[in-house]
């Protein structure tokens, strides 16, 4: 099929082929956006910077840089080349994600690890560099490989934690390489999620991308392109776990009823030191236990091997109301 000329333009006209082939390559290149993925790994860049300031014991700076919607192929096209790559499969996921490491990321994890000082320690420069110095490119030592493998895991464990909310899942650390051509991962053409975080350790430091094939979050993909259920996901996990922690060592007073009864206050009046009041109660009564005013257990009474006067809970203070309503509490 030959084009038209447009005289009015002076250009060619598409025909109905162009137009078929501009539809297709936009759709080869238009992938699921998924909002509430992008709100946790928002989460996740924020759990990371305190787990990396406990685990190496140095200033963290994490940024959250890019997501990226794209072909798996394009994703390890873009992966450095010398630069750690890490595989992991998620379960029970049935499925699995990539982590790269940059070389100036993966060798000031290093110097940190191993305690080495920095040599231009505060240069701005030297936090600028690319590369580690005197670094030439080349494949990764076991030893490297092992201890960056460290910090992925260290990443792996706060994405999971962030999706914990969604689903439960795990990740384990398989295959860890020196490039992406040593790599066999999805098919080039699948879909993918590219998740950019950068990363600052006393200054100096580059970035870690995450890899995630669409397939892999087929299980929880549903609720991952619903933005509306951000938020159902709570607040920052780590400011609950806090407050929950304060609260289980916060200090409370009890106070254990052992009976009540009314009098008239001339009775009351009338009571003298030494005289004994009759309760109607034998040692069998069992006491109400409460906190500022509200009911929370009724206990038996008892006593230990060393004298003390102990309690044994016997009944919780919803028991204690239902038994109430039927007339048999006190």
């Amino acid at each position: 099929m030959t084009k038209a000329l447009d005289v009015t333009r002076g250009r060619p006209q598409a025909t109905t082929a162009d137009v078929q082939e501009a539809i297709i390559r936009v759709a080869q290149h238009s992938y699921e956006r998924l909002p509430l993925l992008e709100v946790l790994m928002g989460r996740v860049a924020q759990a990371l910077g305190p787990a990396l300031r406990a685990a190496l014991n140095v200033q963290a700076d994490v940024t959250l840089d890019a997501m990226d919607y794209l072909a798996c192929g394009d994703a390890m096209a873009a992966a450095p080349d010398p630069g750690l790559i890490a595989l992991a499969t998620a379960s029970p996921w049935d499925g699995s994600v990539a982590v790269t490491l940059d070389p100036a990321l993966l060798f000031t994890t290093l110097e940190i690890m191993l305690g080495a000082s920095d040599p231009e320690e505060g240069g701005a420069d030297h936090a600028r560099k690319s590369d580690p110095p005197d670094w030439t490119p080349r494949a990764f030592t076991t030893i490297e490989k092992r201890l960056g493998a460290q910090l992925v895991s260290l990443a792996l464990r706060e994405v999971a934690a962030a999706f914990a909310p969604l689903d439960t899942v795990s990740f384990k650390a398989g295959a860890i390489e020196s490039g992406p051509r040593d790599i066999l991962f999805t098919p080039a053409t699948a879909a993918c999620v590219r998740v950019r975080i950068g990363i600052t350790l006393d200054g100096r430091g580059g970035h870690l991308c995450l890899i995630i094939p669409h397939r892999t979050l087929d299980a929880v993909r549903p609720m991952l392109a619903r933005p509306g259920v951000a938020a159902q996901l709570g607040g920052d996990p780590g400011w609950r776990a806090q407050l929950e922690e304060t609260l289980n060592h916060t200090p409370v007073t009890l106070t254990a009823v052992l009976h009540q009864t009314d009098l008239p206050l001339a009775d009351v009046l009338a009571w003298v030191p030494g005289q004994v009041l009759d309760l109607g109660i034998d040692s069998t009564h069992e006491v109400t236990v409460s906190s500022s005013g509200r009911d929370l257990f009724r206990a038996a009474i008892g006593r230990r091997k060393n004298g003390s006067v102990a309690l044994r809970v016997t009944a919780a203070f919803e028991e204690t109301k239902e038994e109430t309503a039927h007339g048999h509490a006190d």
